[in-house]
């Protein structure tokens, strides 16, 4: 069997992880992976922010939303884009992965996610993907090439789905499967079954752990665009588009599937943005999600605001407990993959650019806890990154020096 093999039928193509039995897990080193999360509103830091350094010991509420991660997770506070011009509103947001932005410029620098990629990314189907929960406006492109140009930013689920696996819904036979409201993974099962007398026990165990996933993902994307292509009910409320209204219901899909195109080696870059959205809703909750990240300290919207961050967090901490319960090769998605969770801003309701939160998952951290510094460009942290996935910098943006992420 070929390294990338592959199980197709109907028109459907879909690639699976490799498998000790077909003799396709032999590298001495897993591949690097990594998974950026950027969100655009940030977060309230005085409740994401331990009062201490060092070791984490009381853990603020939005922290304690990662409390099986804490021994993997660094914590960094007083990070800033000494690059990015303060002034134009939501704008220079653009620069939060190239620790730069110009407004007389209409190309950006090399964004850290894209840096890693042309590290990684040669051996995947996809260099890297970026996906966006919601639409894609002037200052929420964050992903910009070695040239300086826009890096596509998928904001449909269905569409990432159909990229990742090949459904095309042009062709006659995938819309016959869509139609009889067959599962995509129904005309590989057949083929499926006949490769399970090659795996052994573990491979077989792989094996339906991955198709299950898929499984998973398949229904949630294609409930999602049943509903969204259909008329709604006449409600009290307006909603237009109730997949870009939760974050269970949009975020939490784009996070799975981030994870599942890591967990097939489609690509090993994935970057997902959380951006500005005018609306959002809850089951405890609905309002702008804009207004309540400028709360002016009034508690009752800070309260709000809380919630929604909480929500945005857990799920975050379900992707990353789903990567540790996946095994690609020898060892799990988890601890192949670097997480890195940003912001956009240090703060939405002073409009900051300066004092940017970044916390960094991996399983090879070898001293957890909260660094506290003070007027240290973010491209240090970038580029202690890049050094991490074998570039050999000493300079990336703005940075004046590494900053030894896993030490």
């Amino acid at each position: 069997m070929e390294r990338r093999t592959l199980l197709k039928g109907a028109g459907v193509a879909l690639l699976l992880p490799r498998m000790e039995s077909l003799g396709q897990v032999l590298e001495a080193e897993p591949p690097r992976r990594l998974l950026t999360i950027v969100n655009h509103l940030s977060f309230y830091q005085p409740e994401l922010i331990p009062q201490a350094d060092g070791p984490l010991q009381e853990i603020p509420p939005l922290l304690g939303e990662f409390s099986d991660h804490l021994e993997h997770l660094k914590v960094f506070s007083g990070l800033d884009n000494p690059a990015v011009q303060n002034g134009f509103g939501h704008t220079p947001c653009v620069g939060i992965l190239s620790g730069y932005f110009n407004k007389l410029h209409r190309k950006n620098r090399l964004s850290v996610d894209q840096a890693i990629a042309d590290l990684i990314g040669d051996s995947t189907r996809f260099k890297s993907l970026v996906f966006q929960a919601g639409e894609n406006l002037n200052f929420s492109q964050i992903s910009w090439d070695k040239h300086g140009l826009p890096v596509k930013q998928i904001d449909s689920p269905h569409k990432i789905f159909n990229l990742l696996f090949e459904v095309n819904e042009n062709e006659t036979a995938q819309q016959q499967v869509l139609a009889e409201d067959r599962s995509i993974l129904d005309a590989v099962l057949a083929q499926a079954k006949s490769m399970e007398k090659r795996l052994n026990a573990t491979d077989r165990a792989k094996m339906d752990e991955y198709l299950t996933s898929v499984r998973e993902v398949e229904q949630t994307v294609k409930r999602r665009a049943y509903w969204a292509d259909r008329t709604k009910p006449q409600v009290s409320y307006e909603l237009e588009d109730f997949n870009r209204k939760s974050v269970d219901e949009y975020v939490g899909t784009l996070l799975d599937l981030a994870v599942l195109a890591l967990e097939t080696d489609s690509t090993r870059a994935v970057t997902v943005q959380i951006p500005f959205w005018e609306g959002f809703k809850e089951p405890e909750l609905t309002g702008n999600y804009h207004d309540l990240s400028h709360h002016g300290q009034k508690p009752e919207k800070i309260k709000s605001l809380l919630m929604l961050e909480h929500a945005i967090l857990k799920r975050i901490n379900t992707s990353l407990s789903k990567m540790k319960e996946r095994t690609v090769g020898n060892s799990s998605l988890f601890d192949q993959t670097t997480t890195l969770l940003t912001a956009s801003m240090g703060s939405a309701n002073s409009h900051n650019f300066d004092d940017l939160p970044a916390l960094v998952f991996d399983a090879r951290m070898k001293t957890s806890g909260y660094w506290r510094k003070q007027d240290v460009p973010m491209s240090n942290l970038y580029l202690g990154l890049l050094q991490r996935f074998g570039a050999e910098l000493d300079r990336f943006g703005e940075s004046t020096g590494a900053i030894e992420v896993l030490s």
